[in-house]
């Protein structure tokens, strides 16, 4: 009998140990192994959490991607209304000079900041970002601290020379940052996705411009940045890709190949989408709860959620817990968007995944001595 139970549970053992082995294949199955890179990274584009890296934080020579923070700074300055579109800007000898990725554009040859922001975006085109770049800094030591302080600012600390960046190496976390806020503006999503165009100049035929990145047309939901190359055998590139309400952002730098280079950034957009989601947990503004107020003309303060909250989840694991941490009472007055509490977002093993402000709804005055006499007649005569 005892030789039975002893048979039944080495029997159960095998069995759990077999089941243990077979989740663990199943978690690693589509991860990419990323063998023929030097480093990649993949990242949720809207929070920036990592889902799969290699030496993420060795710095690589990323080519024409060197330019990115450059093109940051332009597409800002459109944004922000440092640049207008009908500018009309006369390209230096210097800016026409640029090698690599071009416009052909020529020496004092003068065109709309619109046009050259077209090449910049689609291309990366040396020679439209110099031209840019220029237009808004009359001089390279102007142009490299404003850059240097837009590096700052996303915790990159980076010394540029010149107008391009050119000779600086960065991670690919440093890049996947500076694509973070690039496919935030509206100037750079204006041309990002633009496969193919042309660029007309007044004493010459137009440009024929044809996007690089060939994801943009063959891999479905990418939208963009930017890709480069290290002589013949290292390859880099930058790729952003949307679908349905989830985004990622794939950064690698030593393919040895263009086409190893496409295929690595596919393997990890798949990987992305077929093993994550984002999930919308609170709307921007949607009420969470109240908190009395003592002393105030309100005697409660309904609370709202100071932004959006989402979480990019494992697809087989969705499930948050939302945890509201609001003080049991408030003393007025209390100001029209003031953070009051916080909102912490935790996975299904407790992990914190998120966290957003709570703030006031309303403005609640405090009472004065005219409102207190205004009430006691108010009760007094029985009037609301």
């Amino acid at each position: 009998m005892n030789m039975r139970r002893f048979a039944a549970l080495l029997l159960c053992c095998c069995m759990i140990l077999s089941l243990l082995s077979m989740s663990a294949s199943a978690s690693a199955e589509g991860l990419p192994e990323l063998y023929g890179v030097e480093a990649a990274l993949l990242i949720d584009a809207v929070t920036g959490k990592p889902v799969t890296a290699k030496a993420e934080d060795e710095q690589e020579e990323f080519a024409g991607l060197v330019r990115l923070p450059v093109l940051l700074e332009i597409c800002l300055a459109f944004d922000e209304g440092r640049l207008f579109e009908n500018t009309v800007v006369t390209v230096s000898p210097e800016a026409a000079a640029v090698r690599g990725a071009t416009a052909f554009l020529a020496p004092n040859e003068r065109i709309a900041a619109d046009l050259l922001l077209k090449a910049a975006v689609m291309l990366n085109a040396g020679d439209a970002v110099h031209a840019l770049i220029q237009a808004l800094y009359p001089s390279a030591a102007a142009a490299a601290e404003a850059v240097s302080g837009r590096l700052a600012s996303l915790g990159i600390e980076k010394s540029p020379s010149g107008y391009l960046c050119e000779g600086l190496s960065f991670s690919a976390n440093e890049v996947a940052a500076i694509c973070r806020e690039l496919a935030k503006s509206p100037s750079f999503l204006k041309y990002s996705s633009v496969y193919t165009d042309t660029l007309p100049h007044a004493s010459a035929s137009a440009t024929e411009l044809v996007n690089p990145n060939r994801l943009i047309r063959h891999y479905s939901g990418c939208y963009g940045l930017a890709t480069g190359s290290v002589g013949s055998s290292h390859y880099c590139g930058a790729f952003i890709a949307r679908r349905g309400g989830t985004t990622f952002i794939a950064v690698l730098a030593g393919a040895g190949s263009s086409d190893a280079r496409f295929s690595a950034a596919r393997e990890l957009l798949d990987y992305g989408f077929s093993a994550y989601r984002t999930v919308e947990i609170k709307a921007e503004g949607e009420a969470v709860g109240e908190i009395p107020i003592k002393g105030g003309l309100m005697q409660v303060l309904s609370v709202i959620t100071g932004g959006e909250v989402s979480a990019l989840m494992p697809v087989n694991d969705t499930k948050v817990t939302t945890e509201c941490l609001l003080p049991p009472v408030l003393e007025a007055p209390v100001d029209e968007g003031q953070t009051v509490g916080l909102l912490k977002i935790t996975d299904s093993s407790g992990a914190p995944i998120a966290e957003v402000p709570l703030i006031a709804a309303h403005s609640v005055k405090k009472v004065g001595f005219s409102d207190c006499f205004m009430r006691l007649v108010s009760d007094w005569l029985g009037l609301e």
